[in-house]
């Protein structure tokens, strides 16, 4: 018998509760399982820390942001079971967790664990990716609006997107890594293959992989923006360009003289400067039994 911790999104919707009901009866039939809700905005990360010596598993019930607020209250020892009910799932979709409330529990009871790099920036973790700039800006505005964001999902994105493409806001980043600096208008540090739901930003790179990848954007307008958001959508790869810079480093500093908004894993963090380290920490997450990746464990 385990006793299995599930941290759960309380704004998920009918549906949601209903398929996380049904996961709840299929452990709760041989494991000791309990429920616990949050309540405000980083309270996913306090009862991750309350509890994570008290259960042998965690399990998150919620979307990126609510992962990445219990990653930030995970420790090496333990491993975290993940079930999206999320916008994106970015995360469960590089690691190949979903379907069904029966495959889901299945992977909570796998026993195969695999290690996930968390790289930080300002200290806090994140498991997918940190930017400064366009994307952040967007992020910041969908966190001042989470009743809309509720309703809306992925087209509010779209539609706040929009707005900020039509009102253009150019930034001005300095960029500090491999002893260089570098300039950029925007930057995306990732730590995972896909980036805005599925599509693929890297190959270089992902949640299993120790190297984080820099994405410097130079001389950003309107009409190469949305020939980068154009390549992702149609599934190929950003190509280095004058004006697109790709960089590989384990330590950068990010600054601006303006006011520049962060980001990461798709919540607002607050301004620049940042600073991104990858000392190639690790947490351990349950995944398939049947994942074609190498388990740990």
């Amino acid at each position: 018998m385990k006793k299995i911790c599930i941290i759960c999104n309380a704004k998920i919707g009918f549906f949601k509760k209903y398929k996380l009901n049904r996961i709840y009866k299929i452990l709760s039939k041989e494991n000791n399982v309990e429920i616990f809700k949050t309540e405000k905005p980083g309270h996913a990360t306090v009862l991750c820390k309350v509890n994570i010596n008290k259960f042998d598993v965690i399990v998150v019930a919620g979307g990126d942001g609510t992962i990445n607020e219990v990653v930030n209250g995970m420790n090496d020892k333990k491993p975290l079971a993940i079930i999206p009910f999320g916008t994106a799932n970015i995360f469960a979709l590089e690691a190949g967790i979903g379907g069904s409330a029966e495959k889901i529990a299945q992977t909570i009871l796998s026993n195969k664990t695999k290690k996930v790099y968390v790289p930080t920036v300002n200290n806090k973790n994140f498991i997918l990716m940190a930017s400064a700039g366009f994307d952040a800006e967007i992020v910041k505005t969908i966190q001042s609006s989470l009743i809309l964001k509720n309703i809306f999902k992925k087209l509010l994105f779209f539609f706040v997107a929009t707005l900020k493409l039509l009102f253009f806001n150019k930034y001005e980043l300095k960029i500090f890594a491999n002893n260089k600096i570098y300039k950029a208008n925007w930057i995306i540090i990732t730590n995972a293959m896909h980036y805005g739901g599925a599509f693929k930003l890297a190959n270089e790179t992902n949640i299993f992989d120790k190297k984080i990848i820099a994405y410097l954007f130079n001389n950003l307008t309107r009409l190469n923006f949305l020939c980068y958001f154009f390549t992702l959508l149609s599934n190929k790869q950003l190509k280095e360009n004058k004006n697109l810079i790709k960089i590989t480093s384990d330590d950068i500093f990010i600054n601006s003289k303006t006011k520049t908004p962060i980001q990461y894993d798709g919540e607002f963090l607050g301004y620049l400067p940042a600073q991104i380290k990858n000392e190639k920490k690790t947490i351990n997450v349950l995944v398939k039994e049947e994942l074609n990746i190498q388990a740990d464990q």
